[in-house]
């Protein structure tokens, strides 16, 4: 998978939601590994904001950009643009159907 680039307030950023972001995702949200193959079911506003943040920020790792947003900060962003939080997550939607066979569970081997 490519990293993809998503436009927030007029600003463009890098966002990749590979394994590195679930990792930081879940330390971040304070999540298990076994809570991930729930994710996306019944998020909150809080899980959502640190999910983007971690896809943001590992893109900017992928691309080798400076990543300066704070979760504080991303979500005074959505503030002015609230819109881009489905953005953010249409992507995130693609990386999982991408990861995910029929089965529902995280294909061997999935290639990004």
């Amino acid at each position: 998978m490519i990293v993809k680039t998503v436009t927030i307030t007029e600003k463009k950023y890098p966002l990749y939601f590979g394994f590195n972001a679930l990792r930081i995702y879940c330390t971040k949200a304070g999540k298990s590994l076994k809570e991930l193959d729930q994710i996306g079911q019944n998020m909150d506003l809080n899980d959502a904001v640190c999910l983007i943040w971690s896809g943001l920020k590992d893109g900017a790792r992928k691309t080798k950009k400076d990543f300066n947003l704070s979760v504080d900060d991303l979500s005074d962003e959505f503030d002015s643009d609230m819109d881009a939080i489905g953005r953010c997550l249409e992507v995130f939607s693609e990386f999982q159907s991408k990861q995910v066979g029929k089965s529902g569970k995280l294909k061997a081997g999935a290639k990004k």
